[in-house]
């Protein structure tokens, strides 16, 4: 059978193998003309003219940027937008699933992606019964299925997390008392697993007490419901959890030592669609927020362990976010604890008992609100001052939050990543990890946008940041003059630190211009995200990556080396092929500002490019001579080695042994 004979909406493929591509389309009889296989700078559009297609993307060499590219329209332009990523790293598989629809490992027929589509595309609700009753999965299972879901089975606790992370269920419905594991286990783990954590859980047991609903809302359970399971009830229960899911559950921690009400308001807030954690102390809350993430805490002034000032303090603390905030709970008439509250960093209080109706008021003004404020900082952290003026003087915020816009640009490029970032990460504790990286990124961000630069984004240990390229030049001394001042930054920031000092980080950037898509995206009750694709993007994606192979810091193309006009002392460093290109790429090292270049630097940046030159003219003996002149340059940057010990390496093999028609092209076989 040819499944696609049946397709029903668009597919679009942005495959980058070559020959998975042609595989694919050698396995099916015929290519609909809703099968599109694009370009990824041609992707955004295609999704934008296309917004119910389902996206497939494969890559090979940028397998980050397919990525990242894959979650922004799936996570901010398009929320519905259904994604299939193929891989040949069965390794990539949990986060495929964390990001997207749906992950297949290549080489696979496009008969099967098409299925896959065909599945992603059932629109049914999707609900998984964790029951060790065929009894009940006797009287449910069938009814379900009538009433138009989609209904998966498992018989204990363990098959049914497993069955939850490969099905991703809109709503579980899970037992108590069930063989291998129980049913707090089981959506405790479906709760806290990116895959899962926003499907509704509803446990059904005999277990009716008290301590039982309290541990089931501890796990993350939505809504307990007591056996037997009355059909009608469950199903009135079902359609108002789908109704709460079309719209954002914002995450709330409750903080009270008298857990009856805590679970009250927990069961109320859930029913608002919210997803609620609740504990009774300080210490309690402390252990979850360095576990789960949490937009708002409602806390009583009073804990065991402690006081509302104490929920001040872990609203701030490291691992929290940077705006969560608190509600306070006080005593009805009682203007001391509001006002303890207030001063102790409260955004509101709500009276106890709280009614539903004041409860509801206060958590909606008070998360509208953080939500305004996280917008505004965020737009104005990841833009520079230039862009942000003009955004206002232009009134054009609405704008950048349409999610079809994008256009072909002139820009500059930049990532920075920290080299050797795996070996650090097993010397340091996490909480010093994270220092280190806000510390060096508070810098980095100052500077980019000092010099007029917007970042991108930040990716782990890694940022990328552009400049637009408006034809004067003016901006590529901003950038280049952006990495002498992150290479300052970054010396004095290890030598503030004694750790640091003795093992100090070390970066890589990567500088190239030219056409890019700029996508402007965001959304009305999202961050506004400026991000561009393309060909320069890839190209300064690698560049950053080659300077470990010379031992430098900074590579930037001809593109932008060319119109250095005096004010920066740069040296050619290769003539490279990089992975995935064929036409050779000139790229330099920014030394530094000529006014601050020696004499004695200006000439071994001398013998080092008279080194260059006799060897792509293949006089390779020459060269080695001038490259061993050319080492003292380069002895006080702190690397292993240098890029005359590179060349000083090459000459001698070459000598031996170089290629036919050499012209000094150098092929990077890394990515």
């Amino acid at each position: 059978m040819n499944t696609t004979r049946s397709l029903n909406s668009v597919l679009i493929f942005c495959i980058e193998n070559k020959d998975l591509k042609k595989f694919l389309n050698s396995t099916s009889d015929e290519i609909d003309e809703r099968i599109k296989f694009l370009e990824i700078e041609n992707i955004p559009r295609a999704v934008a003219e296309n917004p119910d297609a389902t996206l497939v993307l494969q890559s090979d060499v940028n397998e980050n940027i397919f990525f990242d590219i894959g979650k922004k329209l799936k996570g901010i332009f398009f929320k519905e937008l259904k994604v299939i990523f193929l891989s040949f790293d069965y390794l990539i598989k949990a986060d495929a699933l964390n990001s997207f629809s749906s992950f297949i490992q290549a080489p696979c027929s496009l008969d099967l992606i098409i299925e896959e589509a065909h599945r992603l595309n059932d629109h049914r609700k999707r609900i998984l019964l964790i029951d060790d009753s065929k009894l009940v999965h006797k009287n449910l299972v069938s009814p379900l299925k009538e009433k138009g879901f989609i209904v998966e089975q498992a018989f204990n606790g363990k098959d049914g997390v497993d069955t939850a992370l490969s099905t991703k269920p809109d709503l579980v419905i899970c037992d108590i008392e069930m063989p291998i594991m129980n049913g707090f286990e089981a959506c405790a783990e479906i709760r806290n697993n990116k895959v899962t954590e926003d499907c509704y859980i509803i446990m059904s047991s005999t277990l009716k007490s008290a301590e039982d609903q309290k541990k089931g809302f501890a796990a993350g359970v939505d809504e307990y419901m007591p056996k037997p399971v009355i059909f009608d009830d469950l199903l009135e229960r079902i359609n108002r959890s789908f109704a709460l899911q079309s719209v954002l559950r914002e995450k709330i921690l409750i903080i009270d030592e008298d857990e009856y009400q805590a679970e009250n308001i927990a069961n109320y807030l859930n029913k608002q669609g919210f997803s609620t954690r609740t504990c009774s102390g300080i210490s309690d809350a402390q252990k979850l927020l360095k576990k789960f993430s949490s937009d708002l805490i409602i806390s009583s002034t009073s804990l065991k362990d402690g006081s509302i000032i104490d929920v001040d303090k872990i609203c701030n603390s490291a691992h929290t976010n940077s705006d969560l905030a608190f509600i306070g709970l006080v005593d009805q008439d009682n203007e001391g604890d509001r006002r303890m509250a207030l001063n102790a960093g409260a955004k509101d209080t709500v009276a106890t008992p709280p009614t539903a109706e004041a409860l509801a008021a206060v958590v909606e003004r008070t998360l509208a609100e953080i939500r305004t404020e996280r917008e505004r900082d965020q737009f104005q952290r990841y833009v520079s001052k230039a862009s942000f003026q003009s955004a206002l003087e232009k009134s054009v915020l609405s704008e950048l939050s349409l999610p079809s816009r994008a256009e072909k640009r002139q820009a500059i490029v930049f990532f920075l990543d920290i080299a050797q970032f795996t070996g650090r990460c097993e010397r340091y504790s996490p909480e010093e990890i994270v220092s280190q990286i806000n510390n060096m990124f508070e810098s980095i961000t100052e500077i980019i946008t000092k010099n007029d630069g917007d970042i991108d984004k930040f990716m782990g240990d890694a940022c990328m940041s552009f400049w637009f390229d408006e034809g004067d030049n003016q901006n590529h001394d901003k950038c280049m003059l952006s990495i002498l001042e992150i290479q300052k930054a970054i010396k004095e920031l290890n030598d503030s630190d004694p750790i640091m000092k003795e093992d100090p980080l070390k970066v890589r950037m990567g500088l190239n211009s030219g056409d890019v898509i700029l996508c402007d995206i965001g959304a009305a009750k999202a961050r506004v995200d400026l991000t561009m694709i393309g060909d320069a993007v890839n190209i300064a994606a690698r560049l950053e990556t080659a300077c470990s192979q010379y031992f430098i810091d900074n590579l930037v193309s001809d593109s932008i080396a060319k119109d250095a006009k005096g004010q920066f002392s740069i040296r050619i460093i290769d003539r490279i092929k990089v992975y995935g290109k064929e036409t050779p790429v000139a790229v330099y090292e920014i030394i530094n500002e000529v006014e601050n270049t020696s004499q004695e630097e200006n000439d071994l940046i001398k013998h080092f490019e008279k080194g260059f030159e006799a060897y792509t003219k293949g006089k390779f003996n020459a060269g080695l001579k001038h490259f061993q002149k050319s080492k003292p340059l380069e002895i006080n940057r702190g690397y292993p080695s240098t890029p005359s010990d590179v060349y000083i390496s090459r000459c001698k093999m070459l000598e031996k042994s170089s290629p036919d028609n050499w012209d000094g092209t150098w092929t990077l076989e890394s990515k």
